[in-house]
């Protein structure tokens, strides 16, 4: 019984903890980290219920002068989502402060009183520096100007690059920032670089304004672009200018009277075009001495893999799967070669990536997948995969490797006379062979024969070399014949390629009317397939999709087309098998035949 009450209680404490946390009021300050000398800056303090007397109880702003506040803004929303209703409030209280001298200060905590209950801000740093001067005065005259209000620096582009010195592939963070101390309006217009020596990658960011000190002045910085870029090749590399047209918002007082909008103030904008500095890295080449297993891979890797079973039946079917994790050009790994013993049959190399690209980098796993099919019994020995990559950080090559691995292959029953068992075979370097087929015994009763009659330079000698001669001849100009129309063919394929592509397409299409789902996703990854396979000349059973991206970058395909490419291949391999609508085979077709013929217009054969 006294423990069925110390359970009550504790279950009221823990329910009353719950309720008192729930209904906890949040109070919270807010201010720029860095400030300038001269420059005013707001303080805002927000709690989201409405206080006592609605009130608070300021900090001592020291090394600050208070210019204006508190002011007091408040805000409240009602929601309906699912039929339920929810609402929110705030009050917020704002001073404007301006510094008195340089360092860093701490503003105190702020208090407020809601249904009698204190609660405080925390307090926080705000560092003061010397601000230089602006290049640009203005000189006289420059006050009634609006274009003067804005100097020469107050609005600024840059590229911010996380490295300048790279190897090879290693990825650099590049960051396109805009620097400003005017009121931008909006951006009209922005031109990106080519990065054609790079393989670019878009990165999602926060795009929350901060502030931050350039060259002793103090700006609000917004981020525009984050990129990924892997440089393909060592040596010199030149990013070109970025230019951005931006519209700044400039305020003063009107000399012609009362404005009915803004009183005795007139708005003007001012455009400005803004252009980054061209960017040089130095892409170091690999060091010498790389690991023959060694295949461009740049970053840190760990290898695992999934062994067949150690016992197998004769012509039954296994594999072998390997995952290769790790941060770094995960994206342009190839698979590692495989060497089974003569008597497997491999299969085409499977692959599947889960690859997330952040601020950070690439980083998430590939596993390559490679099913064979054991047809004689006996045991074997499988050789180690090897995978090998250079990490720039230790400016060293790893390799790793799977273990050497034993498979029994046993007798499947069925076809005995013709499996080759393990007491007749014998190792030679890692080649079984049949002894009893490959020596001959020797034979006793064989009896000699009187020799026959010198043969050459006979009559029926010098009839069968210009026979022979002849023959020569005939299979030469058939074979040079079957040479050229085998180029022929070759280059009528390339050629065609796109006629092929859109066929398929034009098939698909009529799938996708019809509502047959699973015809349409087949004849699109057959279009998709044997576009690349007729374009390339190379066999639809040897393309994968890193074989894609590297096929179309080296001929000229920007990283973003070929990304696209591979990406609707991924797209229709899930929905072969997953439940899609009529608008997903519409997107999904409106985008194969853009990117096709995006890389049709830059390869021409």
């Amino acid at each position: 019984m006294l423990l069925l009450i110390r359970r009550i209680v504790f279950t009221i404490a823990l329910l009353l903890a719950s309720v008192e946390a729930w209904a906890q009021v949040s109070f919270t300050a807010d201010a720029p980290a860095l400030t300038a000398m001269g420059s005013p800056f707001r303080v805002e303090f927000t709690v989201d219920a409405e206080p006592d007397n609605r009130s608070i109880a300021a900090p001592n702003f020291e090394g600050f002068e208070l210019l204006a506040g508190p002011s007091i803004s408040t805000g409240h929303s009602v929601q309906f989502i699912n039929g339920k209703q929810s609402s929110s409030y705030s009050c917020t209280f704002t001073y404007v402060l301006l510094p008195e001298r340089e360092g860093t200060f701490t503003i105190g905590a702020a208090t407020v009183e809601v249904e009698g209950k204190k609660y405080s801000t925390k307090p926080f740093p705000v560092e003061v520096i010397a601000e230089k001067s602006s290049a640009n005065s203005g000189g006289k005259g420059a006050s009634n100007n609006p274009e003067s209000r804005i100097g020469k620096d107050d609005i600024l582009l840059r590229l911010k690059l996380s490295d300048t010195e790279v190897y090879k592939g290693e990825a650099i963070r590049a960051s396109l920032v805009l620097y400003t101390r005017a009121s931008i309006d909006r951006i009209e217009s922005l031109e990106m670089p080519p990065f054609d020596d790079f393989w670019m990658q878009e990165i999602t960011f926060d795009n929350t304004p901060s502030r931050e000190e350039y060259n002793g002045r103090v700006y609000e910085t917004y981020k525009i672009r984050e990129l990924l870029l892997s440089p393909q090749r060592s040596g010199e590399v030149v990013i070109p200018a970025a230019t951005m047209n931006v519209v700044a918002q400039v305020v003063q007082s009107n000399s012609r009277g009362f404005d009915p909008i803004f009183g005795g103030r007139q708005v003007y904008h001012i455009s400005r075009k803004l252009t980054t500095p061209e960017q040089k890295i130095q892409v170091k080449e690999f060091p010498k001495g790389a690991p023959a297993s060694f295949a461009g891979a740049v970053g840190r890797f760990s290898l695992s893999a999934k062994m067949p079973e150690a016992e197998i039946k004769a012509n039954s079917s296994d594999q072998i799967s390997i995952t290769i994790s790790g941060d770094g050009n995960l994206k342009f790994i190839t698979a590692p070669k495989c060497h089974l013993p003569e008597s497997f049959e491999l299969y085409d190399t499977k692959s599947v990536d889960n690859i997330k690209v952040t601020a950070t980098g690439t980083s998430g796993s590939i596993t390559y997948t490679y099913p064979f099919v054991a047809r004689s019994a006996g045991t074997f020995i499988i050789e180690p995969l090897e995978f090998s990559f250079f990490d720039p950080a230790t400016g060293s090559y790893t390799t790793l490797a799977t273990e050497r691995f034993t498979v029994e292959v046993l007798d499947d029953g069925k076809s005995s006379s013709e499996t080759i068992h393990t007491g007749v075979f014998a190792d030679y370097g890692g080649s079984m062979r049949q002894l009893n087929r490959d020596i001959r015994f020797i034979h006793t009763d064989v009896r000699p024969e009187r020799a026959a009659s010198l043969f050459i330079f006979s009559p029926l000698y010098w009839l069968v070399v210009v026979f022979l001669l002849a023959v020569f001849v005939v299979l030469f100009v058939l074979l040079r014949r079957r040479m050229r129309l085998n180029r022929n063919v070759v280059a009528r394929r390339m050629r065609h390629a796109d006629k092929v592509a859109v066929q398929r397409l034009r098939m698909a299409e009529k799938y996708m009317k019809e509502q047959n789902r699973h015809a349409f996703y087949e004849e699109m990854l057959r279009a998709m397939w044997g576009y690349i396979g007729d374009k390339f000349n190379i066999p639809v059973s040897a393309l994968t999709k890193e074989t894609i991206r590297e096929e179309l970058y080296r001929r000229g395909v920007s990283s973003v087309d070929a990304e696209q490419f591979c990406e609707i291949i991924s797209r229709l391999d899930e929905a072969q098998y997953a439940p899609v609508s009529e608008g997903d085979m519409n997107s999904v077709y409106g985008d194969a035949v853009d990117v096709i013929s995006k890389i049709e217009s830059i390869i021409k054969h």
